[in-house]
């Protein structure tokens, strides 16, 4: 994995953008995703992950994105589309968004299999993986799930992530990080965003002060175990 002080990323030849959500319309937002935009290096289609919330907020959210420049692109339906069109969407994407929403359980099993692997093998090749909100924490190495700590997609390796950090989630943020295998919490604030990119480089998007970091009492940058994802 590459690593920046902390930070260790899936390998890949493209960029990987973590959010904290906001509006659409505001400012650090509309930075977030100019920037996001512009760093984008394959050529390949946009391809639209909407299972945390519904097709119609996903298709406003690609209205305002074509507003911004972005290259024509398809919505995918993780949750029916046939395994074979669905990895070839993802594999054939140069940019993938992965949208947020409320519903984050079922993006978490629509995404587990064929999704993911797409989703993988297009980073591989290049593409940028844009994830927003609460889908942000899906990736992740821990999830808070009924009170327990699962295994994330485990992107972000040892972190906790809670997308729309506010100050007065401090508390609980050090509360999740302790309950993880010597784990880290990011918290990412509305109109916030991390950026890996394959130079290894580490970016900060929108509004920086948003942007919080607590370290697990034990935290050290290379852990000696990590959760297993079941699929």
């Amino acid at each position: 994995m590459p690593q920046v002080k902390l930070f260790r990323w899936r390998p890949g030849n493209g960029w990987l953008v973590l959010s904290g959500g906001g509006p659409t319309e505001a400012e650090d937002v509309q930075n977030i995703e100019a920037s996001m935009l512009g760093h984008t290096l394959s050529q390949g289609p946009l391809a639209y992950i909407w299972a945390a919330s519904d097709i119609e907020a996903a298709d406003r959210h690609m209205d305002f994105l074509r507003d911004l420049g972005s290259r024509t692109g398809y919505l995918v339906d993780i949750l029916t589309e046939e395994d074979d069109l669905l990895f070839r969407q993802l594999t054939e994407a140069g940019l993938i968004i992965v949208g947020d929403g409320a519903q984050r359980e079922i993006l978490r099993q629509g995404l587990m299999g064929t999704a993911i692997r797409g989703i993988e093998d297009a980073f591989l090749r290049g593409a940028t993986v844009y994830v927003i909100g609460e889908s942000a924490a899906l990736f992740g190495a821990y999830l808070l799930e009924s009170g327990a700590m699962i295994a994330g997609f485990n992107w972000l390796a040892q972190s906790f992530i809670l997308p729309g950090y506010t100050a007065d989630q401090a508390e609980r943020l050090r509360e999740c990080v302790q309950k993880t295998e010597n784990g880290y919490g990011l918290g990412l604030g509305p109109g916030s965003a991390l950026a890996f990119g394959p130079g290894n480089e580490v970016e900060v998007w929108g509004n920086a002060a948003a942007i919080t970091v607590t370290l697990s009492q034990v935290f050290s940058p290379t852990p000696k175990k990590v959760l297993k994802r079941s699929e």
